[in-house]
């Protein structure tokens, strides 16, 4: 009998399902694997998605803060005790926002940032950012935001952190500093060694002008042959810049703290009598917005009336200017010069101050007034060019002597007196009054009225010497004319016609001359002659001035056309910023100082004509100042910008 068995299952197939089913096995888990990897780098990527829009919302809020600070710097209100702005403006409005956020400072309170504002440096500090190279007073300041999203899976906080300098920049560090565009075409070789920066536009259009040093526009630059700004204006080519990466072009602007804004017409207030709220001799003229203003912060003002030398009326006759000295207030100076009239003799003789009641009964006081402040008058072919027809305008200047003023410094006579035959080396203590130093600025204002043949105006004579080595300023909102060498020497010896790198201007004190506009009269020039026109001018003597000198100008017109400088179409350029009235012609003009034009001139207003009209040209030996770059040989008053300085910026989880 035949049995038959079952069939046998092949021992390969119970490998096969072992291997399929471990394949299985292997497959689940990698698919496990790749789902946990999905999850989790999904789940990373949600959270660093969150991170990123914390990170964004915390940056809002120290941005907020940051623009509080900065509005209240600018104008002058920034508060030193930063908790002030430690709480958020309730005026981040999240309604348009995704996602909702709270926010805290470091120490996780809700509704604070943290704001460390450092102390006011007393000393001048080097400067970052843009600005590496100049010096300024400059507080550190440090925004801290955290920003937690609420109602969030993720709820993954963010903090912020950005380090900044809060930079008052004293102006007259800058070799050239504009507030208007800028144009540069001198036919002379120009050597340009310090900053150079402008709050508009550039126009660098002499092929022999050299910029040694940084070149920054607001605007942009244009090294070429023609001028933008001007309709027919060309140079000779585009000027050398002789560090790599210059010029820049569209950086920060600078600001001074005058008006509400940065424009020539608020900037022009610098110079002008103070708004009534910061009046002068008022408790808030001295506020840190009032002392911005030159009538706030000098130590002497000199005041006139529209009248001549005395009123006719007042006995006795006497000058018509008066005098404050201004310390927290304005109190006004004696005068320091009399002439005496004894009745017996008629004979009249200057003295210092002497009663009249110690001279006899019959002594009158026939003149009072002071002995370095006169009225002159002289004339200005620039102003009343008119074509070449004249006449001249006439220039009724307040004429500061500032040898004699000196003299008076130092005189310890009863009031100062005029005698010069002092030998005394310290000042009067009641001269020093001021914060406790020489008197070592003046504004002068006057009263004289512009009218088409009369130009209002104040000039600078005898100044070969200043008073002390605290230096002296001298500013005014009127049109200024310095006459002859200035600044040149100091007992120790004399930087008579150096400049730049062909030698020294270490005997000269920090000096500086604000006005509306800045016109250089020769060691030749005279009053008596000035009323004629002769070809060029009368004939200049070689001159050196060492000051820094802040001003107008009259502007470009961009759309006069034909006779190049006849009908206004060119400033003049900062070749031509210091104004001149004679023929110069193998003379020299020897400068030193600081180039800074802020707004366009309201009194002296006509424009530049070429060469050989009202004028001819100096030969120019024009140098930066480097004494400006130390911080204690900066001259008094000096104006001081004011710029937020962005540094680093962090991010933490």
């Amino acid at each position: 009998m035949q049995t038959n068995r079952p069939p046998q299952r092949s021992p390969e197939r119970g490998i096969a399902l072992l291997a399929t089913l471990a394949l299985m096995v292997i497959i689940l888990v990698v698919f496990a694997s790749i789902l946990s990897w999905v999850f989790t780098n999904a789940t990373i990527t949600q959270r660093n998605n969150q991170y990123n829009m914390s990170q964004n919302a915390a940056e809002a809020a120290v941005e907020r803060v940051i623009g509080q600070i900065d509005r209240d710097f600018v104008s002058q209100s920034v508060s030193n005790t930063p908790g002030c702005y430690t709480t958020l403006p309730a005026s981040i409005d999240q309604s348009s926002w995704p996602i909702q956020y709270t926010f805290s400072d470091t120490n996780g309170k809700s509704g604070q940032i943290s704001v460390i504002l450092a102390t006011l440096a007393t000393n001048s500090v080097p400067l970052n950012s843009q600005y590496s190279g100049l010096m300024g007073y400059a507080q550190n300041l440090d925004v801290y935001a955290t920003a937690t999203p609420t109602g969030q899976r993720y709820n993954v906080p963010a903090t912020t952190h950005e380090s900044l300098q809060l930079a008052n920049i004293p102006l007259f560090q800058f070799a050239i500093f504009y507030n208007v565009n800028l144009e540069v075409m001198s036919g002379q070789a120009l050597d340009i060694y310090g900053p150079v920066f402008c709050n508009q536009s550039i126009w660098e259009g002499s092929s022999i002008a050299t910029f040694h040093s940084t070149v920054s526009a607001v605007g942009t630059n244009a090294p070429q042959v023609a001028d933008p700004f001007s309709a027919d204006y060309t140079g000779s080519g585009a000027s050398i810049f002789s560090v790599a990466g210059q010029p820049v072009n569209n950086v920060n602007a600078l600001v001074l703290p005058i008006g509400t804004n940065n424009s020539p017409g608020a900037v022009l207030g610098l110079l002008n009598l103070p708004p009534a709220t910061l009046g002068m001799g008022t408790s808030a003229a001295y506020s840190s917005a009032g002392i911005a203003y030159p009538a706030n912060a000098a130590d002497l003002v000199i005041s006139n009336a529209f009248f001549g030398t005395n009123d006719g009326n007042v006995m006795p006759n006497g000058t018509n200017f008066i005098v404050y000295y201004q310390d927290n207030g304005l109190t006004q100076l004696p005068y320091d010069f009399y002439i005496i009239t004894n009745g017996n003799t008629q004979k009249t003789f200057a003295t210092n101050y002497v009663s009249p009641t110690l001279l006899g009964g019959k002594t009158n006081i026939y003149f009072a007034g002071f002995s370095w402040i006169t009225n002159v008058a002289f004339y200005d072919w620039r102003e009343g060019w008119n074509g070449g027809s004249g006449p001249a305008k006439r220039v009724e200047a307040l004429q500061i002597d500032v040898g004699l003023f000196a003299k008076w410094m130092t005189n310890t006579a009863f009031n100062g007196g005029s005698d010069a035959s002092s030998n005394a080396v310290n000042p009067q203590p009641t001269k020093v009054l001021h914060s406790g130093h020489n008197l070592d600025s003046i504004y002068a204002y006057t009263s004289v009225p512009l009218t088409g043949s009369q130009l209002p105006a104040v000039r600078v004579v005898n100044g070969k010497q200043l008073p002390s080595s605290s230096g002296f300023t001298v500013a005014t909102a009127f049109p200024m004319y310095v006459k002859a060498d200035y600044n040149v020497q100091t007992p120790a010896g004399s930087s008579l016609g150096a400049y730049g790198t062909n030698g020294s201007t270490a005997y000269t004190y920090p000096s500086a001359l604000m006005a509306d506009s800045v016109t250089v009269l020769s060691d030749n020039w005279t009053d008596t002659g000035s009323s004629t026109k002769t070809t060029g001018g009368p004939t200049a003597a070689s001159t050196t001035i060492n000051a820094a000198m802040l001003e107008g100008i009259v502007q470009s017109i961009p759309t006069a056309t034909g006779n190049i400088g006849m009908n206004g179409d060119y400033s003049g350029g900062v070749e031509n910023f210091m104004r001149l009235l004679e023929n110069w012609g193998s003379s020299t003009l020897t400068y030193n100082g600081s180039i800074v034009v802020l707004f366009y001139s309201q009194y002296a207003t006509n424009c530049w004509r070429q060469t050989g009209n009202y004028y001819s040209a100096a030969t120019r030996h024009w140098a930066f100042d480097l004494n400006f770059q130390n911080s204690a040989k900066l001259p008094p008053l000096t104006p001081q910008m004011k710029a937020m300085i962005r540094g680093n910026w962090y991010a933490h989880q």
